[in-house]
């Protein structure tokens, strides 16, 4: 067996040093660059941790909606997503096959692990299929300081009745109050409500009548999300009330086949940019000009064109997920 060993002359390894502090440099310029990057979109640094928002929503099997699309929208907004399950749902974007709400019992275990192990910045909800789910909901957030988007998912896109009369009630009495936002379309707020509107208002008037009692009556600001109301006008356009404050948040009506998951994406993207800091009324026009974006940028599969994943997030520009 033999060996050899080769000796580097001073001069080659002069050279071969400067090399590796050239290619150093270039590192550091890189990293550099990047971060300021990330930065000026509003990302966390590389080096530090990611702000922490919680979901407490259904299992979506085709990951269109609930905490599915909650956690890529997180992820793109640069937030690390925590989820709380409360029902298993079999659906596709055409139909709901089947809902499992789980134990309340281990809803309550999963959000205290959470709230106790990390340093959750905002929470949003979705799903909450029983009474049961809200009180403990309610009981586990009250007094916790943290924002809170209540998005009451009480129907699916496709018509299928998730909330009964006491879920509304409980809905009403202990989880509205504690809302900084709460995010219905308008067939939502009016079962919220508990009434439809009169039909001495006008199209215009029913999203700002909805949104105004709903708002005077939980005493928290009220997203209207205006997805189903705003076809005729070539707009979807959201009213805001806040405090007496009316603001309308507009971008333009995109007509396609099926809206599945699309609310459960805006409140998701409105939750992740107040987890960033993000003031409400810039929030909700961040999140809104993202679902927009997304919606735009759609795809389908070959298989069944009347399946389409709607937020085509992963298509998104730097630009548009800031």
């Amino acid at each position: 067996m033999t060996s050899s060993t080769s000796t580097l002359t001073p001069s080659s390894s002069s050279k071969k040093d400067s090399t590796c502090a050239h290619f150093r440099s270039l590192l550091l310029i890189a990293k550099d660059k990047v971060t300021c990057s990330l930065q000026c979109r509003g990302y966390p640094s590389p080096m530090s941790a990611p702000p922490v928002a919680l979901t407490i929503a259904g299992s979506d099997c085709s990951a269109g909606a609930g905490i599915q699309a909650d956690l890529k929208t997180f992820s793109l907004l640069g937030v690390h997503g925590l989820t709380a399950m409360t029902a298993i749902v079999s659906e596709t974007p055409r139909e709901v096959h089947d809902t499992h709400p789980l134990p309340p019992a281990l809803l309550r275990k999963q959000v205290e692990i959470l709230l106790q192990a990390y340093p959750v910045a905002s929470v949003k909800t979705g799903l909450l299929g029983t009474a049961e789910h809200v009180a403990v909901v309610a009981e586990l957030l009250e007094g916790s300081g943290i924002p809170l988007v209540v998005d009451p998912v009480l129907s699916s896109s496709t018509g299928t009745q998730f909330a009964s009369d006491k879920v509304i009630s409980a809905y009403r009495e202990r989880l509205l109050p504690l809302a900084s936002l709460l995010t219905p379309n308008l067939p939502e707020a009016q079962r919220l409500l508990g009434e439809r509107m009169g039909p001495e208002l006008s199209d215009e008037q029913i999203p700002l009548d909805a949104a105004g009692r709903l708002g005077r009556e939980a005493g928290t600001p009220v997203l209207l999300t205006g997805g189903h109301n705003s076809r005729n006008s070539h707009q979807a356009t959201d009213i805001l009330y806040d405090n007496g404050k009316v603001t309308s948040f507009s971008g333009p009506w995109i007509d396609l086949p099926s809206t599945h998951g699309t609310g459960c994406t805006y409140s998701a993207a409105i939750t992740g940019f107040l987890a960033r800091g993000v003031e409400l009324h810039d929030a909700i026009a961040k999140a809104k000009s993202l679902v927009t974006s997304s919606l735009k940028k759609s795809y389908k599969w070959p298989k069944d064109t009347e399946q389409l994943e709607l937020r085509a997030l992963n298509l998104l520009s730097p630009e548009e997920r800031k």
